[in-house]
């Protein structure tokens, strides 16, 4: 097994440790941004992504340790536990690391729809649960990036979809039990918008996931609410991020089809 540990060798163990913060998918445009903006929560920041990905060099985005572990391999929860094991209390882990493909069920192939799942999905149940234990010590909170497509079943991205509802409806489930832990859990779900989430599947050359949202708008809405938290007030279990996220879930729960309908026309209007 490679060692995933690229940054930050050489700590010793600390009893106690600093406030720290775990971010996957930490190479993308999104996790750019959360870079450069959780320092001002007060929490040294870990880095995750995939192999042969690299910590970014600007200064105003400090990185404490950068770690390369492909969350949708089986044994990425023992490397990610490994990794971790000087840091006894996480105050956050930011699990963002995505994939998507568009296409229908017959373009879409079995190994795009396993990558799609191993990464959206098990990828970041291998997150909580490596990091669990940890969070429960530090009083922490766990973060899940959704999607719109997590709220209402997008066209014309099945696997993708079928990824982000699953990862909403467990994280759900599972917010009232770390609750009872002391661990906070956020689901994010933000509208359309271009992040360097990592297409997959043959119809990678054609994706576009719209550019109503910048990074910056889903990382501040992310760090805000990190923030409210800790200030000791309630938080959501769903965070919607954007006017497409709220109408979407809004229009969804009253009108399925008209929601779907008007997902398909903002799709075919954006590429």
């Amino acid at each position: 097994m490679a060692d995933p540990v690229r940054a930050g060798r050489g700590e010793g163990p600390d009893p106690e440790g600093p406030p720290t913060a775990l971010l996957t998918g930490a190479a993308g445009h999104l996790g750019g941004s959360l870079l450069r903006l959780l320092p001002a929560t007060g929490d040294r920041t870990i880095g995750l992504d995939r192999p042969g990905t690299t910590p970014p060099a600007e200064p105003e985005r400090p990185v404490a340790r950068w770690l390369e572990i492909d969350l949708a391999e089986p044994d990425s929860e023992v490397e990610l536990r490994a990794a971790l094991s000087d840091v006894p209390r996480l105050r956050l882990v930011v699990a963002g690391a995505g994939v998507t493909a568009q296409g229908g069920l017959e373009a879409t192939d079995d190994a795009t729809f396993r990558r799609v799942m191993d990464v959206n999905y098990h990828g970041a149940l291998r997150t909580a649960r490596a990091t669990l234990p940890a969070l429960r010590a530090g009083g922490g909170h766990l973060v899940v990036l959704s999607s719109a497509a997590g709220l209402v079943p997008v066209p014309g991205r099945p696997a993708y979809v079928g990824a982000k509802h699953a990862l909403t409806g467990v994280f759900l489930a599972l917010a009232d039990d770390l609750a009872r832990d002391g661990v906070g859990v956020t689901v994010v779900h933000p509208g359309f918008l271009r992040t360097a989430v990592t297409e997959v599947g043959p119809a990678a050359a054609r994706s576009t996931t719209g550019a109503a949202l910048t990074a910056d708008d889903v990382a501040r809405a992310i760090v805000a609410v990190v923030a409210r938290r800790r200030a000791g007030r309630r938080v959501p279990q769903r965070l919607r991020v954007g006017r497409t996220a709220i109408v979407a879930d809004t229009v969804g729960r009253l009108s399925p089809g008209l929601a779907r309908t008007l997902a398909a026309s903002r799709l075919r209007a954006e590429g």
